[in-house]
């Protein structure tokens, strides 16, 4: 495959956990809101209206825009659906079809691109950069305890959603910052990643449909007769 199609599994797959951690690791924190510092700041409010929508969540599906962005290479805009599911499970078609396929089914993460005729295989374990949001799916449950700061950092009137920044405590994950458009209810328009090496992915999500539950075999891929599979170390 060519590089370019090995640095976007490696940039798509480091986006969607991260957003996949956001939108699901509050299944086990409920119980520890109240127990957090300054609980009645603008912040913390926001941070129990995100809790309480998706703790129970067990899926979601929408539609996604995705734009990154990265020194030296021209912006790159692409569409299409996803399927979240717990755990671990994740589903990305881009369009126009057929597109790109991205998928992981909590061991194994596959990137097909249709038109170069070549799929890629990795272990869950092994993509590059996977280390920060992976944690958060092995059941990290403090999410306070594991950014080095959580703050408000403005708003939007058009949509009447805030903004919030969320630092990581570990530098080897490769991320800088996390941006979160967040409605007053809870829910995520918007989820932005910067990383270390300058390069930024955002997503925005529409025609949310929570707790949508895909059939499992939205999760699998089997490779297409004349396929060639490359397995990525």
């Amino acid at each position: 495959m060519r590089v370019e199609g090995l640095e976007i599994m490696a940039k798509n797959y480091k986006f969607t956990l991260g957003l996949l951690f956001v939108l699901l690791v509050a299944n086990n924190m409920n119980g520890q809101t109240a127990q957090r510092a300054g609980g009645d700041s603008a912040t913390d409010q926001l941070i129990r209206q995100i809790e309480a929508r998706y703790g129970r969540m067990r899926g979601l599906a929408a539609e996604f825009e995705q734009k990154y962005n990265a020194p030296g290479m021209r912006e790159r805009r692409e569409h299409g659906r996803l399927v979240l599911q717990r755990p671990r499970r994740m589903r990305w078609e881009y369009d126009p079809k057929p597109g790109k396929l991205f998928i992981v089914n909590g061991r194994d993460v596959w990137l097909y691109i249709p038109a170069d005729r070549e799929a890629t295989h990795a272990d869950l374990n092994s993509v590059s950069d996977a280390r920060f949001p992976f944690l958060f799916l092995l059941g990290q449950t403090n999410l306070r305890g594991e950014f080095r700061s959580i703050t408000l950092s403005g708003s939007n009137p058009q949509t009447e959603t805030r903004i919030l920044r969320l630092v990581p405590r570990n530098s080897s994950s490769g991320l800088r910052e996390i941006f979160l458009e967040v409605y007053p209810d809870g829910r995520i328009m918007k989820a932005t990643l910067l990383d270390n090496a300058g390069a930024t992915s955002e997503v925005t999500l529409s025609n949310v449909r929570e707790n949508f539950i895909a059939p499992a075999d939205a999760f699998q891929f089997h490779p297409p007769p004349g396929v060639t599979v490359r397995q990525q170390k």
